[in-house]
Order: structure tokens, then C-alpha cells, then sequence
């Protein structure tokens, strides 16, 4: 038996085809990981911008916190201001009141 051309060119193709699967899933496999790594990055970036938001929440809170103290702060000197000049004005009124009665 003396092989061919023909033969020679059907064991190269049958070769080329074995190979080719396995060629191309190990390009589709690599591509598969790159888009799994920059899956990851995506991910990873996207963790620290929302951790960078819940630390700039977290501050404007502490800050709202802090200024709505000052504000209860003030409010609570001005209730304490009208509550003491109504009561002094109710005194006021009980006092002439009773200096009417008493002349």
C-alpha cells in the first residue's frame, strides 16, 4: 500500500478538524475568562462606589444629627423664652386682677 497525496491531504484534514474544536474552546474559554474577570472588576468597582456612598451618607448623617441638635437646641431656648414672658404676662394679668378688687 502506497500512500497518496489523497491520503496524506485526508489525515491532514481529519487532523485540522480534530484540533479545531479543541482550538476554538480554548479561545471561547479564554474569552469566557475575560469577560468573568471583567465581570469581577465591574463588581469590585461598583462595592467601592457604593461604599464611598454609604461613608458619605453615614457623615451626612452624623452632620444632620449634629446641626438637628443645634436646631432642638435653639427651639427649645425659644419655647422656654415664650413659655417664661407668657407666664410672666398671665401673672401680670392675676396681679392687676386682684389690685381692682382689693381698691
Amino acid at each position: 500500500m502506497r500512500a497518496t497525496w489523497r491520503d496524506g491531504l485526508a489525515l491532514a484534514l481529519s487532523a485540522a478538524l480534530a484540533l479545531a474544536p479543541g482550538v476554538s474552546m480554548g479561545q471561547s474559554s479564554s474569552g469566557s475568562e475575560q469577560v468573568v474577570e471583567g465581570a469581577k472588576k465591574a463588581g469590585e468597582g461598583a462595592a467601592e462606589t457604593a461604599k464611598d456612598a454609604g461613608k458619605t451618607v453615614k457623615e451626612a448623617g452624623k452632620k444632620a444629627g449634629e446641626t438637628a441638635g443645634d436646631v432642638g437646641d435653639r427651639l427649645h431656648d425659644s419655647a422656654k423664652g415664650f413659655g417664661e414672658a407668657l407666664l410672666g404676662g398671665i401673672k401680670h394679668v392675676g396681679k392687676t386682677i386682684i389690685g381692682f378688687f382689693e381698691d
